[in-house]
């Protein structure tokens, strides 16, 4: 790898990644891709071999057509999402669908992390034991719907909640029956890998500063 630019919204969980990365590519240019333009800049050079790495916040709701944008500019590149702590199976089997190159959990456990990422840098994907069944083959027979994209109407009621709205005050709001808002969060929580109620308000916040502008002025 040439280069490996970190995308996180979590200043603890960016400075676990990359201590982990200087050890387990040693020769790749460490980047701090937490500015849009910055990641986007260093993207430019279709012959760099470059590894993505992202937390579960960093690219908000949708992350089907933003990672298609990332592959078309580079199609070298190796996008990774880490979390700390347990994996989400169903957050894990939308990753897969999405033919993201890994899943790591348990970031904290560095001398995993390390060797996980070594892995992956080597050409491999990686994904935790947690979604495998007892062959060792991912088991991605859950509920196939929770790995879907999420919907115009998930996302609108996801701001509300992101918003510190009730979900029967988004139901008022929306127009969406109690119990379909309470259908939408269900499927929300599958999605996003959510962990807890600041969730929303998290990913509300990255929307935001993904900032429109620097998305669509970036040129290949």
């Amino acid at each position: 790898m040439s280069k490996a630019i970190i995308g996180m919204t979590d200043e603890f969980t960016k400075k676990i990644t990359m201590e982990c990365v200087v050890k387990a590519m040693p020769e790749a240019q460490l980047i701090d891709g937490s500015n849009d333009l910055e990641l986007f800049f260093h993207l430019q050079r279709e012959d760099d071999q470059v590894i993505l790495i992202f937390d579960r916040f960093f690219l908000s709701y949708i992350l089907v057509f933003i990672l298609l944008y990332l592959k078309i500019m580079n199609s070298r590149i190796k996008i990774v999402f880490c979390d700390q702590g347990d994996c989400n199976r169903d957050f894990g089997s939308r990753l897969y669908d999405l033919d993201v190159d890994g899943y790591i959990c348990h970031i904290e456990n560095e001398k995993s992390f390390v060797e996980k990422l070594k892995k992956i840098a080597r050409g491999d994907k990686y994904y935790p034991d947690e979604m495998k069944d007892s062959t060792g083959h991912l088991d991605l027979s859950s509920e196939r719907k929770g790995v879907n994209e999420i919907t115009p109407s998930e996302f609108k009621v996801a701001v509300y909640l992101g918003k510190g709205y009730t979900k029967k005050e988004v139901s008022r709001i929306t127009g969406i029956s109690d119990g379909g808002v309470r259908n939408h969060v269900h499927w929300l929580k599958k999605k996003i890998g959510w962990k807890g109620d600041a969730d929303f308000a998290l990913l509300n916040k990255r929307f935001e500063e993904l900032g429109i502008r620097s998305w669509n002025d970036c040129k290949n």
